[in-house]
């Protein structure tokens, strides 16, 4: 741009307005402290401070985890990848849990209990019977107190009445699961009593696994003072979710916190919460006091679930099976922050003497030490909401001294399976590794999408089964734009001197346009996933349709630009299976990847090579067309299957290439070569029917129409025959039979007079015998 002169600085530019921009979404998302979606407005601008309840690391993980965590993750990259923010992403791991410490020990007690006993003795069977009593006494005192004494009756009772079973079950979730430990014990130490000497000592401590652990615990619980056997626990478990995360295309957290590695925090921000008057020690444990806190100062009691305040049972349950038993509670509301250990329990020093850190406390202790006195998103399942995250909020704005620690409160629904809760008790216990036996990782985190994440959600197979035609869709119309888009690219350019956008590529950008618009409405309505995908849809579906109308004026350029923008929407969803971004440059100088174009090219040139030779061979040995084109089909149906290329003829002559992985065009040919199977198998089944009716067909004519009335079973009720047809004339008494039923006698003798001629030609052929 040149600079003004004295000639032309009078000379100014017109005025310039500011566009009138189309309002636009803002993004909005369910708070559970509101139970409404509200405006997201985070604290800094662009940054974005985010903590999510971790596992408690104690046994594997399931599909409910997998509901939790692949949501909150496909939440976690919308927000970062699409709307933009910087996200620090903080997870727990809950390695200091009373369910950690009985399972350790009870591991613990029968790995040692099941390596003494080499031999079934007496004495063994004894204390198998002993652990039996203890634990029917105990999980059946309060549904029928006789049960332990007369098993065999109560048993048989159960497994043949299946509505009281029903009943049962309904009033006690668990009684499934207690029923079956303990009807595999009382086996084993029936049969073991009738053969001790050839039973197995292994196989007998396994049948009776969960009734022994529970008398071992109780025994010598005391005795585990090595604290090896709680953290190797929590290791290894910690070790399998993440696998499992992994595999599931979940991202690691920025910051990932263990509660083993706080303890210090953790006494330090109890002293606190009791310094500042809402906590108190009792017998070396140090309890919330909720209500020197509720409505005090601003505060709030119960803020996400207030109908649950006062619910001891949920309490109780959160207290953890060790902690209830602790004593010293001015209120059963009081939940604790230190509880005092007892021997076979894991202690840490504090001043109010050896204990461990409470359950609640845990998480309200690491999300502050890492964000701070306030934060932006906390997360976690719905089945935490009462009591864990209420606590977390109450001890933390206790801690705080402020009456908002959290500002935005996601929770995910819960997972069902077939309609029914899961538990293992109920024998639809899911993990994460079995569902991958059955399902790839992209086809769950489809399911996910297709239901909404703060909503209850219901896994079955039929489900599943609509997430897999999603998959397929998307496949489709990928292999497909690819396939045009290569083809494009090595296609010599030859300008026909007109342009190729034309009302369909106008109306095909405008479609694109407001399904654009649709799936940004849908995540700015609290990240509503089931619409943007059933917008996503309609767009590959839309761009099919112009696919189809273009024909050989297709554009590929707006092919190329929808294809992109779906690509990159399934991206940020999560769907390409990458977990993590790469770090620095994707290759040397911004070029390739450094990848050697000879080991690429090499499988497709020893095809083409071998291909090549075989023609050559065929031509020089006069072959038929026939062979060369068996040859041409063997290239694309097996050769280039092996390398993941599809080959799809079309009218013109010329072959679409798609790039297709190799397994999935092994999937496609193999259903192809089944369906062709069962065609046939149908085929020569419909024949062996239609043969299988004439022959019945022809049996039925075996006998004469002149002797088929006197022959048959109801020959009695007449009483004389026409000589020349043999049909009936008068009944048994002599009277002569009604015309009607003359008239219907004469149809049936027309009807065998037919088969028994066509039952006599086949013989004359010599077709049956």
């Amino acid at each position: 741009m040149s600079a003004p002169t004295a000639t032309t600085s009078s000379r100014k530019q017109p005025p310039w307005r500011v566009p009138e921009g189309k309002p636009v979404p803002k993004l909005k998302l369910y708070n559970s402290m509101t139970r409404s979606k509200t405006e997201f407005v985070p604290m800094d601008g662009n940054q974005v401070t985010w903590y999510a309840c971790g596992p408690t690391v104690y046994d594997s993980t399931h599909i409910g985890h997998a509901r939790n965590y692949v949501s909150l993750d496909i939440l976690h990259r919308v927000i970062e990848d699409y709307f933009g923010y910087n996200v620090l992403f903080v997870e727990n791991i809950t390695d200091i849990d009373d369910k950690i410490i009985k399972r350790a020990r009870q591991n613990h007690l029968f790995n040692n209990f099941k390596a003494s006993t080499t031999a079934v003795t007496p004495e063994s069977i004894a204390k198998a019977e002993a652990a039996w009593k203890l634990y029917a006494e105990s999980e059946f005192k309060a549904i029928d107190a006789t049960a332990a004494d007369q098993w065999v009756a109560f048993s048989e009772k159960i497994n043949k009445d299946d509505s009281h079973r029903a009943t049962l079950t309904a009033a006690h979730p668990k009684f499934p699961m207690h029923f079956s430990a303990l009807q595999e014990a009382f086996d084993s130490i029936e049969q073991a009593k009738k053969s001790s000497s050839t039973t197995d000592a292994a196989a007998f401590c396994d049948a009776n696994k969960t009734t022994l652990s529970n008398l071992l615990d109780k025994e010598l619980s005391h005795t585990v003072s090595d604290p090896k056997v709680f953290r190797d626990l929590a290791a290894y478990w910690e070790g399998e979710f993440f696998k499992d995360m992994d595999r599931l295309g979940v991202r690691r957290p920025d910051v990932l916190t263990r509660v083993s590695e706080y303890v210090p925090e953790i006494v330090t921000f109890v002293e606190k919460i009791i310094s500042n008057g809402y906590a108190y020690e009792a017998e070396g444990s140090v309890y919330f006091d909720t209500a020197a806190f509720d409505g005090k100062d601003g505060h709030h009691y119960a803020k996400l679930a207030p109908w649950s305040k006062g619910d001891a049972t949920l309490m109780e349950e959160s207290e953890g099976s060790l902690g209830i038993k602790l004593s010293g509670k001015k209120s059963s509301m009081d939940f604790a922050l230190w509880k005092a250990s007892k021997s076979g329990e894991p202690a840490w020093d504090s001043p109010w003497g050896p204990g461990r850190p409470g359950w609640h406390i845990e998480c309200s202790v690491m999300a502050s030490e890492v964000l701070g006195s306030n934060m932006d998103i906390h997360s976690g399942g719905i089945d935490l909401a009462f009591p864990h995250h209420d606590n977390e909020l109450a001890q933390s704005e206790a801690y705080h001294k402020c009456d908002q620690w959290v500002n935005y409160f996601t929770h995910c629904g819960h997972l069902h399976v077939e309609g029914q809760k899961m538990s293992k008790s109920l024998k639809n216990f899911i993990s994460v590794q079995q569902a991958l036996e059955k399902y790839t990782p992209r086809q769950l985190r489809l399911f996910f999408l297709l239901h909404q994440w703060d909503t209850g959600v219901d896994f079955r197979d039929t489900s599943m089964g609509e997430a897999i035609g999603v998959e397929t869709t998307f496949n489709n119309f990928f292999a497909n734009s690819k396939a045009m888009i290569a083809e494009a690219k090595h296609t010599a350019l030859d300008s026909t001197g007109s342009h190729n956008f034309r009302r369909l590529e106008l109306d095909m950008i405008s479609a694109l346009k407001e399904k654009q618009n649709a799936v940004h409405a849908a995540l700015c309505d609290s990240i509503n996933t089931p619409n943007a995908m059933s917008e996503l849809l309609a767009l590959v579906s839309r761009t099919n349709v112009y696919i189809k109308d273009a024909g050989k004026n297709l554009n590929v350029e707006v092919v190329n630009k929808v294809a992109q923008y779906v690509s990159k929407m399934l991206r940020t969803f999560g769907l390409d299976g990458v977990v993590s971004d790469s770090i620095g440059f994707s290759g040397a100088e911004g070029g390739a990847a450094g990848v050697s174009v000879e080991d690429v090219a090499m499988p497709y040139l020893q095809v083409l090579s071998t291909f090549r030779d075989t023609i050559r061979s065929y031509a020089r040995e006069g072959r038929s067309t026939q062979e060369m084109l068996a040859l041409s089909d063997k290239l694309r149906d097996e050769d280039l299957e092996r390398l993941g290329v599809s080959l799809d003829d079309r009218e013109d002559g010329k072959a679409l290439i798609k790039f297709i992985p190799a397994e999935e065009l092994a999937a496609q040919r193999q259903a192809k070569i089944q369906q062709a199977a069962e065609k046939v198998a149908r085929k020569e089944e419909a024949a062996r029917a239609k043969e299988a009716a004439r022959l019945a067909k022809l049996e039925k004519g075996k006998v004469s129409h002149l002797e088929m009335f006197r022959q048959s079973a109801s020959a009695a009720e007449y009483g004389s025959f026409e000589d020349e047809t043999g049909i009936p004339l008068t009944d048994k008494e002599g009277q002569e039979l009604p015309k009607s039923r003359k008239k219907k006698l004469a149809k049936e003798w027309e009807v065998q007079k037919k088969l028994h001629e066509d039952y006599l030609a086949e013989k004359a052929k010599g077709t049956i015998a």
